[in-house]
This record gives C-alpha cells, sequence and structure tokens, in this order.
C-alpha cells in the first residue's frame, strides 16, 4: 500500500497562515507495527510536529483513509480487482487487521470542508472499519472473484514481508473524529466499503 504526503507551509512574512498537509493510508506509530511502516508513520509525524510548531501559521492535517471508488485502486478496474481475479490477495493468518476506508468523492467533500476548520490533525475515513477477512472476501465477490485464498502468517512473510504481515494481522481502525473537534466532515457520509456489496466498486 502506498502512502504519502504533501505539506505546503510559507513563511510568515509571506501572507498565506495556513498550512495543510495531506496523508493517504496513514498507520499509527505502533509497538507491534513492522519496521517499514514504523518508519513511515515516524515520518509523517515528524512533519506534522514541524508545521504544527512553526509560528505564523495554522496548520491542519488530514490523514486520509484507504481510497475506494473511481480512479482508485479499489475497484473492478484497478490494481486490487485485478489481484483479487488472480488469486494474489490472500488473506493472511486470521485476517484481522482492520482498515479504515473513504470513499473518493467524500474525502473531496471533506477535503474542501477542511479550508475552514480549526487547526488540528483530522482522520478522514467513513466510520465502517473493516477486517481484512470481511472486506476482502466482500471485495472478491462484487468484482466476480473466487474467493481469496489463505495463507499462514509464515508463509505471507516469506513471499511479501513483513510490511503485508502487519497491514493483514495487526492494523488498527482510526478514530474517526479528533477529540474536540468541530469538523462535520470529519466521518464521511459514505455508508462503508464493506456494507456496499456490488456497489462498492462504482
Amino acid at each position: 500500500m502506498r502512502a504519502c504526503v504533501a505539506t505546503c507551509c510559507k513563511a510568515p512574512d509571506s501572507g498565506i497562515r495556513r498550512a495543510r498537509a495531506w496523508q493517504t493510508n496513514p498507520s499509527r506509530s505502533s509497538p507491534s507495527a513492522s519496521p517499514g511502516v514504523e518508519a513511515s508513520a515516524g515520518t509523517y509525524l515528524q512533519l506534522e510536529a514541524r508545521a504544527s510548531a512553526t509560528p505564523g501559521i495554522e496548520f491542519v492535517a488530514l490523514r486520509y483513509g484507504f481510497f475506494y471508488g473511481p480512479g482508485t485502486w479499489y475497484t473492478r478496474e484497478g490494481d486490487i480487482g485485478d489481484q483479487v481475479r488472480q488469486q494474489q490477495l490472500p488473506i493472511i493468518g486470521e485476517g484481522q487487521g482492520v482498515y479504515s476506508f473513504v470513499h473518493i468523492d467524500d474525502a473531496a467533500e471533506t477535503t474542501a470542508a477542511a479550508l475552514e476548520c480549526p487547526p488540528g490533525a483530522y482522520n478522514i475515513v467513513d466510520g465502517n472499519p473493516s477486517p481484512q477477512y470481511l472486506w476482502l472476501t466482500a471485495f472478491a465477490r462484487a468484482a466476480g472473484a473466487p474467493a481469496p485464498p489463505r495463507v499462514s502468517e509464515e508463509e505471507a512473510l516469506r513471499a511479501s514481508g513483513p510490511d503485508a504481515v502487519y497491514y493483514a494481522t495487526r492494523l488498527g481502525a482510526l478514530r474517526t473524529r479528533k477529540p474536540g473537534a468541530s469538523l462535520s466532515s470529519v466521518r464521511a457520509p459514505s455508508s462503508g466499503f464493506r456494507s456496499k456489496s456490488g456497489a462498492l466498486l462504482e
């Protein structure tokens, strides 16, 4: 899974007082995280801390869940659709890693709303997190693919590495709102990735 962050920070004397950061598929720092995930999460936290400590600007961080919907990986025609049809995306172990999704349209609407929100960090997710074994099974069915194969953690570690095992087995759900926040769209209005059945790929 890819993750990216972009910051927009201007010098205090430039007249621009609001800085924004975008991060997709955030992974929180956790003692159980794989080294790659831990390093990535640490990078984002450092960027947020640096921007929030910069005098003269208001800082807003938007931490998106996994995007689905048109133009994303999670469609029938997208990369994940191809992988499930080719039986390349297995349920690892018990598949208890919890994914937090957000539809791309909801993410766009929430991003626009964030232009006027109070400074701080916000998790932008649909409020219906789902463990890998549930969402992957539903996704494969909706994509017209066979049921996902199952592999042990040891097999997945050898084949795909520790990051894949972490996401599938130990990833935790993101909270849908920042304590005390007033951004009304922090919880994206979608009914959730898994609940969309066949429509989730549209």
